[in-house]
């Protein structure tokens, strides 16, 4: 059994108290906020921390966006590190809650203020009512996924490293992921399958492969973001009239201005027979626990490359914390079918629950001192050796009597279920590619080609379009009959 949290409750201006003793110290500030003509500049500056969130971060983003929201001098936000091209942001300050927990139980409250703060600020960045250009020119991991992924424009660079690699920390992929690339990842994806993938493995990523995925909308090389910021902030928006879809629009033309081609040295991370074996084994809804995706990768048949990848993974997988794992499984299921609030009050529930489930199964706050406190090279040794209980999963995804798990109201107050210009602005996703060609008809492997990349006005131009829609048709598509099948 989980232990019962303490009541926690939080004053409504907390937060907004915090940021004040912040504003007033005489300290270099965690956050810069700058004004450029009609753009907003949201600069993370804890460098030596490679811009890891704190409460103190989060709640001087969270209170000001709130006023940019209000602001009708304000049209466009620009989220961005002083210590590009090193970092964008490598996540949250997980090594500070994990002493916390450990250290003082006193001061748990203190790790539940922070997951709060940080994930009611991923909530107004998934409903904020102006655009946000996020750019992620260094390391994005975990909370750093959390500040752009729900923005609708992703901008990645030749620094990007992204990843979620929260399974070696005996954490779960938190800051709304799991409600996020079910719904923005555009390959082997179609039943959450690269999600899970990521998720549970850690893989790292760069610039080009995040964009390819669609977890960047864009690819912009580092020397053209100053450039791309000033005009940025030259684009008005006071005397149009469909100002929101409109000004997306002016906005996704600019930044592909400042784009290039993909480098022709350039290969996917993964292979078409990676791409099955990931598409064939991380089937959502085929699974349960990470044991069935282990039998899958044990079982699987295919060419000699796509065996030698699962039993890849499967080694990979065998390191990581198996609570994790299963979390992170059953959080995908659920919130790649719920509303964003909602399933970042689940990850609320899972980080408070992980927080005070210290000597148990969840082995959160002991494997990150081990590996971010202690610096420890070697894996931690898990304790939690056994299979969880279908029952001890939900146990940990659950809010407890006691638990304060409501985030802070923010201006916008407002929740979604599917994000509404994600999939306007990045590649096309194999399904709205697979979409066109029923209902249009579409006998010829040129037309689709020629429709994403010379018609459509989203995506006509887009770098490496083309390349793209011929690999998605290798992989994807068979001829019969003169007819285009899909390959499911």
């Amino acid at each position: 059994m989980l232990r019962t949290p303490l009541n926690i409750n939080l004053k409504k201006n907390s937060l907004l108290q915090l940021q004040r003793r912040i504003m007033s110290s005489s300290a270099e500030p965690s956050v810069l906020f700058t004004v450029k003509d009609t753009a907003r500049i949201i600069t993370l500056n804890r460098p030596k921390k490679l811009n890891a969130l704190n409460t103190e971060m989060c709640s001087l983003m969270f209170n000001t966006l709130s006023e940019y929201s209000k602001s009708g001098l304000t049209d466009l936000i620009i989220l961005k590190s002083s210590n590009s091209p090193r970092s964008f942001c490598a996540g949250g300050d997980v090594a500070a809650v994990a002493l916390n927990n450990i250290e003082n139980p006193e001061k748990i409250a203190d790790s539940v203020n922070f997951f709060k703060s940080e994930y009611s600020l991923n909530a107004l960045l998934a409903t904020f009512n102006k655009p946000i250009v996020s750019i992620m020119d260094g390391i994005t991991m975990g909370g750093g996924v959390g500040l752009s992924i729900h923005t609708p424009f992703r901008i990645s660079t030749e620094n990007t490293k992204w990843a979620m690699p929260e399974m070696d920390i005996g954490f779960f992929p938190d800051v709304g992921v799991s409600f996020a690339l079910p719904r923005t990842i555009g390959l082997a994806n179609s039943m959450s399958q690269m999600s899970l993938y990521l998720c549970l493995t850690g893989d790292l990523l760069n610039g080009i492969d995040t964009y390819i995925l669609g977890l960047a909308s864009h690819y912009v090389p580092h020397e053209n973001l100053a450039e791309l910021e000033k005009r940025l902030s030259e684009i008005h928006q006071n005397s149009i009239v469909n100002k929101e879809e409109y000004t997306l629009d002016i906005i996704n033309e600019t930044i592909k201005e400042f784009t290039t081609p993909i480098p022709s040295e350039y290969n996917f991370k993964f292979t078409d027979d990676q791409l099955l074996v990931i598409e064939t084994c991380f089937k959502i809804h085929e699974i349960q626990t990470h044991s069935d995706i282990i039998k899958k990768l044990d079982s699987f048949e295919g060419s000699e490359n796509a065996r030698i990848f699962a039993k890849d993974i499967k080694e990979k997988l065998l390191t990581k914390s198996k609570t994790s794992m299963d979390v992170a499984i059953r959080l995908i299921q659920e919130n790649s079918r719920d509303n964003i609030v909602s399933a970042l009050r689940r990850d609320l529930c899972t980080a408070v629950n992980m927080c005070f489930n210290a000597d148990q199964y969840c082995e959160f706050s002991s494997a990150t001192k081990h590996k971010l406190v202690d610096k420890q090279k070697t894996l931690y040794p898990w304790k939690q050796t056994k299979d969880l209980s279908i029952s001890q999963i939900t146990s940990i995804v659950s809010p407890k009597p006691s638990m304060d798990t409501g985030l802070l109201k923010n201006s916008i107050n407002t929740t979604l279920v599917d994000y509404p210009y994600h999939l306007r602005y990045q590649l096309p996703t194999e399904t709205k590619i697979k979409d066109y060609i029923y209902n249009n008809n579409i006998t010829e492997q040129a037309n689709v080609i020629d429709y994403f990349a010379n018609i459509n006005e989203q995506t006509k131009d887009k770098s490496g379009i083309k390349l793209y829609c011929e690999s998605i048709f290798k992989r994807k598509c068979a001829f019969q009959d003169s007819k285009i099948e899909w390959k499911l």
